[in-house]
Parts: structure tokens; C-alpha cells; sequence
């Protein structure tokens, strides 16, 4: 039992803390006879634990704990580039330690899984040097959701280029279960941050130019937000691309009327083939690929559900109801001026979004078909009828495909994108259990937290009585009312004044660029501090603007991300090269400028289109 204590740190610690994170003092809550704090032999507490076979464990050395950690923080490699993962914070001494060893731009990122002792620490040391600390991240929680959060904040990919993971002995012997996950957790958020990179080098142009051109209809059209809670008690299909589709397809033609058929674009195709109308069909993708899923596709009545950075093609040429939704840059010029439209989430596959629709409009259970997650074992990424149908990967694994569970207790090869909507999923059903999730794939990935069964077992145990949810998508078009676009198209005028002035700026940016490599040849240090001034000046008024910077910045990605990688390289460096830094920013400016410009571009043409509305009287 923890030793009766004067707590002469815990409120000072808790108020650090709270300062630091924001968040007020916990109490313990388990019994803390568990914990126990003693002084070891040189006079410094120390704690050891009672673990799950009730044999006690000291986290810290029970002779000098400074004096281990020290030990433990010699073995890690401390160079700068490099992001620090503890496993462990007992009573902090490893995190002194590391602070001391490691180089000052690298962050300390410690996960403390039990609560409990986190408290007894903030009772028996003076902690405030490490929680006020910007260099330390403390996370206290066993909470896999709440690691990641907190993780995918630190890590830059730009910055960092080598993840350590270092931690206390004893964390390892007593909480073993979340220490075995933990590493898997980082390396899942560091494969969704490269993604999220390689997505946006891909794509980031496509996601700003549809969603300029699509704002018109995003705002005439009502948002996904007039569905939710719209299909309480409702069973919903998820109907996928996956391979295993082909053993299933043709059963939810009974499904029609019984349940909710949501669809995603990839499989439009293949349910078209099989005479299957779905009753809602959701698209994300910008690409003009997607726009290939549904060219030619008769799809009735289906009301399309889509982020407004969808391929504008999609919204142009469906001719069912429209629903929309979205979270991208353009939509914070708008402040009330727009309403909003409602948010579903999505770990960058559109058939995440089609499963957290479904549940914030209330369905239950929301089964999962078509949703491999994997390749089939012949090599099969997709299903038959679908524009993915011939694609085959006949490899073996390696670093780009790796072996998970199958749903069949055997192993099956997935992919880094796969496996990171397979992530995704599986965060979702722990966050929100109390819904019935069903994976009804008949083949693929395991997907922890769903009820494995046949589509025919849930068509004849869920699909047995008749649902109307084309009047529950009539009722919600009916409710809508067209917006007044003047205030709309006003913001788009500021927005285009502002491209404008940057625009401005960035030449003027270049030109000053340009005399301060002249002055640093010459030596000229009193023109080199003028120019700095100016330069830096210009570069503050870019990173403050909070409405044309980071759109014109996705049109350059790729050169952008370039830029800062080798800007922190170069701070971790010993070589001073100035033409280096001045090219790298010439660089920056002169990409900023291309963006504007095809921001500039895509203003009008939006302001054309709202225009065209506003003449239509729609």
C-alpha cells in the first residue's frame, strides 16, 4: 500500500499539468493497494508494482534509480532526426535521464498505460520540469485510440526520420499486453502519416479543384447531417469492391426493401450487372478515375452521398438525390455564410465513410460485404464487373505486401493502404461498440470486433421486414430549402482580392530572395539582416493567412514537403550552405505562385457556377 505522505508536489504537478495539456486532475481508479512507493537505498523514491500473478515488480531500480536510468538512456541513440517513444513513465527518471542524452530537437513521446501509478508519481516528486517541458508528450492512458491521437500530433514526416522506442524493464513485465501493442499503434499512425503524404502529392490539386468547382453544389444540395439518426434500427449492407464479392453478389437482390443498400462507386458496375439498385452510393475520390465508376451507370432512384472534393464530374451527371458532406480547407472562408452539412468520418476508403454513415443514421446491425481488405488468394485485388477486374498481384511478400488474419483462421496478403482502412475499422467498432457490426465478406481480412457470417444467414436472421428508405431519402430532400448564394459568392470575391495580394508578396519574396544572395557573396552583413527582415516579414504574413496559403500550398506538395524536409536536415547539420537555404525558398515561392494562379483559375469558374444557380433560381 502507498506509504502515508506529506503530497507536497501533487498539487503543484497537477497544475503544471493542467497548464501543459489541458487537463484537470484525475483520481485513481482502482484500488491502490497494488502501488507501492518506497525510498530505495540512496534516499530517492521508487515504486514497484503487483502484477497479474501477484509477484511484485520494481519499475525503477530499488538501489538508485537515477543512477538505472542513466544506464538505460547511454543505449539509445539520441541524434537529432529522430522521434524518442518511452514505454513507461513510473517516476519520471527515465524521462530526466533522456532529456539529458538526447539531442534537444527530438521529442520525447512516453506512454504511461496505468493511471493509477501516474497519480501516486504526481504525489511523490517534483515532476513540473518534465510535464511543462515542450520537448516531453506524456500520454496517460492504456486507450489505443486516445496513443494514436496523441501520437499522429508529434509525428512530422517532414522532420522525422527514424522512430526509437526505448522503455522501463519492469513496464514491459507488468503491462505486457498493452506494451506488445504498442508499437504496433506507433508504426500504424507512422503508415497513415506517409499515406496521408503520398495522398496529398497525389492529390492534394484534385481535392482543392473539385472542391471549388463543387461548392456550388454542396450548397444546394442537403447535407448528411439531415439523415442522421434517420435509419434507427434499420440493418444496413456495405456493399464493397473486395474480390469476395463474386460469392455473394447475387443474394442482395432480396435485400432490397429489407435493408439499406449502401454502395461504394468501385462496385456500381458490378451490382449494374446484377440488376441491384442500391439505395444510397458514396464517392470521395477526386480522381477522374472515380468518375469511371459511374459514367454510364444507371442507378434509378439511388441517392448519391458524396465529400465535397468528389470528382466534379460525379456531381454534374447523377441524377438521383445528392447529399453532401465535407471538411476541406475552402469550407473555413465561408463561416455561417454556408450551413453545415454534417461530417462522416473516413481512414481514406470511401467504404470507411459508407460504415460511419450508417451508423450516425442509426442502423443496426451494419454489415460489411465485399470488404476484403486483402488480396484474394488468386491474387484478385477487386471483384468481377468492376473497372478493377483484371488486376492481379501474383508476388510473394515483402515490404509493400504482408500476411494478416483471414477471416478463415488462415493468413492472407494486404497491402500498406489496405491495412490502413483495415485500421480504421477496427478503431471504430472499439470506439463504438454498442452497435452490431457483421462481416459478412465470405472471405478477405479479419476485422476484429465484427460477427463473422454468411450474407445468407444475415438476410434470414436481419432481412425479414420491409423498410422504406426511399421515403426516409424523399422526406429529407423535401425538408431542404435553397439557400440565399449571395453571401457565398461575396466571400469568393474576398478570397480572389486575397489570392491576389499574395501573389504580390510571393514576387516580392523572390526578388528579395535574390538580393540577399548577392549581399551574403559580397559579405555585406548589414544588407543581409535588411533583407532577412523583409524576407522573414513576408514568410510570417504567409504562415498567418487563414484562407489562400494552404490551398495554393496543396498544389505543390511534393516540392513543399521537399522544401521543409531538407530545411530541418539542414538545421541538423553542422554546414551553413546559404545558396542551398536561398534555392530552397526560391523554390517555395515560386510553387506558391503556380498554386495561386490555379487558385485564381478555379475562383472564377466557381463564382460562374454560383452564379449560373443564382440565375436558375436554384
Amino acid at each position: 500500500m502507498i506509504k502515508e505522505m506529506l503530497n507536497v508536489w501533487e498539487d503543484s504537478n497537477w497544475a503544471a499539468y493542467k497548464e501543459r495539456y489541458g487537463i484537470d486532475k484525475f483520481e485513481p481508479i482502482t484500488n491502490q493497494e497494488q502501488i507501492e512507493i518506497m525510498n530505495s537505498r540512496v534516499g530517492l523514491p521508487t515504486v514497484r508494482v503487483k502484477s497479474s500473478n501477484d509477484k511484485w515488480v520494481f519499475l525503477h531500480s530499488s538501489v538508485d534509480p537515477v543512477k538505472e536510468a542513466q544506464k538505460i538512456a547511454a543505449t539509445v541513440s539520441g541524434d537529432p532526426g529522430k522521434v524518442i517513444v518511452i514505454y513507461g513513465f513510473a517516476l519520471g527518471y527515465l524521462v530526466e535521464a533522456l532529456l539529458e542524452t538526447v539531442d534537444e530537437r527530438n521529442p520525447l513521446f512516453i506512454i504511461e498505460p496505468d493511471c493509477d501509478l501516474f497519480c501516486a508519481a504526481m504525489a511523490a516528486r517534483d515532476l513540473r520540469h518534465l510535464i511543462s517541458s515542450e520537448r516531453v508528450y506524456i500520454v496517460a492512458s492504456d486507450s489505443a485510440v486516445q496513443i494514436k491521437a496523441e501520437f499522429f500530433l508529434v509525428y512530422d514526416a517532414a522532420k522525422y526520420k527514424e522512430i526509437v522506442m526505448t522503455g522501463l524493464v519492469g513496464h514491459q513485465t507488468v503491462y505486457a499486453d498493452v506494451y506488445a501493442h504498442s508499437a504496433k499503434y506507433i508504426k500504424e499512425i507512422v503508415n497513415a502519416k506517409l499515406l496521408n503524404l503520398a495522398t496529398m502529392i497525389k492529390m492534394g490539386p484534385l481535392f482543392e479543384s473539385n472542391a471549388l468547382l463543387n461548392l456550388a453544389d454542396y450548397c444546394t444540395h442537403p447535407g448528411v447531417a439531415s439523415l442522421f439518426n434517420c435509419l434507427s434500427g434499420m440493418p444496413a449492407i456495405i456493399v464493397s469492391a473486395g474480390p469476395s464479392l463474386n460469392k455473394n453478389i447475387h443474394l442482395l437482390k432480396e435485400a432490397k426493401g429489407k435493408a439499406a443498400i449502401f454502395v461504394v462507386g468501385t462496385a456500381l458496375k458490378a451490382l449494374e450487372k446484377w440488376g441491384i439498385e442500391p439505395d444510397f452510393i458514396f464517392s470521395i475520390d477526386p480522381q477522374p478515375l472515380n468518375y469511371e465508376h459511374f459514367k454510364g451507370v444507371d442507378m434509378g432512384g439511388a441517392a448519391l452521398v458524396s465529400e465535397i472534393q468528389s470528382n466534379h464530374m460525379i456531381f454534374e451527371n447523377h441524377q438521383g438525390p445528392i447529399f453532401v458532406s465535407g471538411d476541406v480547407t475552402i469550407l473555413k472562408w465561408f463561416d455561417d455564410s454556408i450551413e453545415i452539412k454534417g461530417k462522416i468520418e473516413s481512414g481514406g476508403s470511401v467504404a470507411n465513410n459508407a460504415m460511419t454513415a450508417a451508423y450516425k443514421m442509426g442502423a443496426n446491425p451494419i454489415v460489411l460485404v465485399g470488404q476484403d481488405l486483402a488480396y484474394a488468394r488468386d491474387g484478385h485485388s477487386h471483384a468481377s464487373g468492376t473497372n478493377y477486374e483484371n488486376l492481379v498481384y501474383s508476388g510473394d511478400e515483402n515490404y509493400a505486401y504482408f500476411p494478416i488474419k483471414a477471416n478463415d483462421g488462415g493468413e492472407i496478403l494486404t497491402d500498406r493502404s489496405f491495412y490502413q482502412f483495415l485500421t480504421f475499422f477496427e478503431n471504430w467498432i472499439e470506439k463504438y461498440p454498442e452497435r452490431e457490426y457483421i462481416n459478412a465478406t465470405e472471405g478477405g481480412a479479419f476485422i476484429q470486433g465484427t460477427k463473422i457470417m454468411t450474407l445468407r444467414e444475415v438476410l434470414d436472421q436481419y432481412c425479414q421486414k420491409t423498410v422504406d428508405v426511399q421515403k426516409v431519402v424523399q422526406e429529407a430532400q423535401d425538408a431542404f430549402e435553397l439557400p440565399n448564394l449571395e453571401p457565398v459568392l461575396e466571400k469568393l470575391e474576398l478570397r480572389l482580392q486575397d489570392t491576389n495580394k499574395i501573389i504580390l508578396e510571393a514576387n516580392n519574396a523572390i526578388k528579395r530572395l535574390k538580393q540577399l544572395e548577392k549581399a551574403c557573396e559580397a559579405r555585406q552583413a548589414k544588407k543581409m539582416q535588411q533583407h532577412l527582415k523583409a524576407i522573414n516579414k513576408i514568410y510570417i504574413k504567409f504562415e498567418n493567412d487563414p484562407y489562400i496559403r494552404e490551398v495554393a500550398e496543396s498544389f505543390a506538395h511534393r516540392d513543399i514537403h521537399g522544401v521543409m524536409s531538407r530545411t530541418h536536415a539542414a538545421e541538423y547539420s553542422e554546414k551553413d550552405d546559404f545558396h542551398a537555404a536561398i534555392a530552397d525558398y526560391n523554390i517555395y515561392y515560386k510553387k506558391i505562385i503556380g498554386g495561386l494562379k490555379a487558385v485564381e483559375e478555379l475562383l472564377h469558374r466557381s463564382m460562374e457556377k454560383i452564379r449560373g444557380k443564382m440565375c436558375n433560381g436554384q
